[in-house]
């Protein structure tokens, strides 16, 4: 596959994956997310190594700004959906800390015979 292409493939592969997690996040489906979130870092991680080396032609821009404009779209939402699960998460976390230091300092094994 030559790189100009890959350029582009790399962008036709994100796009319906942003809309696969986007359909997740919607039905809340949050275990599914961070294996598609893997692979979607992985394919920009790519493309910053690639698309920086080739120029794209005038159709392959338009294209590419078409994908872009989806998948923004698309990774705001999801942004805007995952992170109050990640807040509640992050509370829930700290609460069960606070409870296990609680019990460390005033749980059974501290009783005086």
């Amino acid at each position: 596959m030559g790189s100009q292409s890959e350029v582009m493939h790399c962008y036709e592969q994100i796009a319906p994956l942003t809309e696969r997690m986007l359909i997740l996040a919607r039905t809340k489906q949050w275990a599914e997310l961070p294996a598609l979130e893997t692979q979607y870092s992985g394919m920009v991680d790519r493309l910053r190594e690639i698309e920086p080396l080739h120029v794209l032609d005038e159709a392959q821009l338009a294209r590419k700004y078409q994908l872009l404009s989806r998948i923004t779209a698309n990774s705001s939402e999801i942004f805007g959906m995952v992170m109050p699960q990640l807040t509640k998460l992050v509370t829930v976390m700290q609460s069960l800390e606070q409870q296990q230091s609680l019990q460390r300092a005033y749980g059974q094994g501290n009783v005086l015979s």
